[in-house]
């Protein structure tokens, strides 16, 4: 009976939580109109990633998911991609604990490649838009064109930011593993029991495309893992309140010089480096006891755990939760006793909507805003 309740004010909290984030955001969307484009860039990045404490903290403190990340420094000085194994549809989510239990400013400089539905999400998709997260449609074409107004936009920005994208293009199911079975069959790969086969045309435009605008000097490859449970979906997180008991990532490094440029030779080296994510993985799920299921760390690699984090960064997390829950509560009593606040959420309505129909969706219309400033100052 509680676990459906604890998941139902988790799906509501984030609800109107997201709902007050894209109230403000609309409020302060003139200053895109008066010219002030990077000041509207920093204030989003601070203010969406101050957000995600909630997600953060609620999955942590209310749900006692324990984080464990082992491995290599994501650095958040230096543009990057972050490439992922997609075992659940929740991983993107539960990496931002992961980025946060490393360096708490990894929130604002992480970007993510999402499937475009989550997009649609009430109140997280126009947050997540309104960040410049990538929204892909499956559509190569269409996908390339995302990817190149992303890698345009950041750059233009003068903005470092860290990519996160998986390049299995989907979650592991009964059906898309089947479809990867197939695959390694036809190509004479060996098959995999814990990972997907990836997809390569996608990433490969994506790392041509951030060689040619000198934006990336390292691709961070994680693993992640769970040692006791797999919670594979946003409904079973929500509707049932089932939440893994731990999430495990592993970060290796990559220097971008060892990468290969070419298609060809690309596709095997990142079959290659999926195979050997494939050892790493059997490894991890072939400890009996769930306890001991953990990633192997080299030589100056180091452990972060959010059951020993820095008190600091404890106080932060407890902190945030707790603001949000209050201004989100003062805020909806406000809704219906002051006028201001009323008109205010009409604005935002109706500026939305406005925008989703003539630009599809707040990160198209920031993207157009700011290339025709850029061509205004060319000219």
């Amino acid at each position: 009976v509680v676990r459906p309740l604890l998941g139902w004010s988790f799906g509501l909290t984030i609800l109107l939580t997201s709902l007050f984030g894209n109230y403000i955001i609309i409020l302060f969307l003139p200053l895109i109109c008066l010219g002030r484009h990077l000041q509207w860039r920093q204030m989003m990045d601070r203010a969406i990633s101050f957000w995600m404490f909630i997600p953060i903290s609620f999955l942590e403190l209310i749900f006692r998911v324990r984080i464990r990340v082992s491995g290599e420094l994501i650095d958040p000085e230096e543009p990057a991609i972050v490439i992922m194994n997609h075992r659940t549809r929740l991983d993107w989510m539960y990496y931002w604990s992961a980025l946060y239990q490393q360096n708490p400013w990894l929130i604002t400089t992480s970007k993510i490649s999402l499937k475009a539905q989550l997009k649609s999400l009430p109140g997280a998709g126009f947050g997540m838009a309104a960040s410049q997260f990538i929204f892909l449609e499956r559509n190569m074409e269409l996908d390339m064109e995302s990817f190149d107004q992303a890698i345009d936009y950041y750059t233009g920005m003068g903005k470092n930011y860290q990519l996160l994208l998986f390049p299995e293009g989907t979650d592991k199911s009964p059906w898309t593993t089947q479809k990867s079975a197939e695959y390694a069959n036809k190509n004479g790969l060996r098959p995999l029991e814990h990972l997907l086969y990836p997809r390569v045309t996608g990433f490969h435009h994506l790392l041509t495309r951030m060689r040619r605008a000198n934006y990336i000097s390292h691709i961070y490859d994680i693993t992640i893992g769970y040692p006791y449970d797999i919670v594979q979906s946003e409904v079973n997180l929500v509707v049932q309140g089932r939440s893994p008991r731990e999430v495990h990532f592993h970060v290796e490094k990559i220097p971008i010089e060892t990468v290969p440029k070419e298609k060809e030779e690309l596709t095997k080296w990142l079959n290659e480096l999926w195979q050997s994510k494939e050892a790493r993985l059997s490894q991890f799920y072939s400890e009996e006891r769930c306890s001991a299921r953990l990633f192997d760390t080299s030589t100056g690699q180091g452990v972060w755990r959010s059951s020993h984090e820095r008190p600091t960064n404890f106080i932060v997390k407890v902190f945030s939760f707790f603001f949000w829950l209050t201004v989100i509560s003062v805020w909806t009593y406000h809704l219906t006793c002051i006028g201001p606040v009323q008109c205010g959420l009409a604005y935002f309505f109706v500026t939305s909507g406005i925008i989703s129909y003539f630009y599809g969706g707040i990160d198209k219309f920031v993207y157009h805003k700011w290339k025709g400033s850029v061509k205004t100052t060319v000219v």
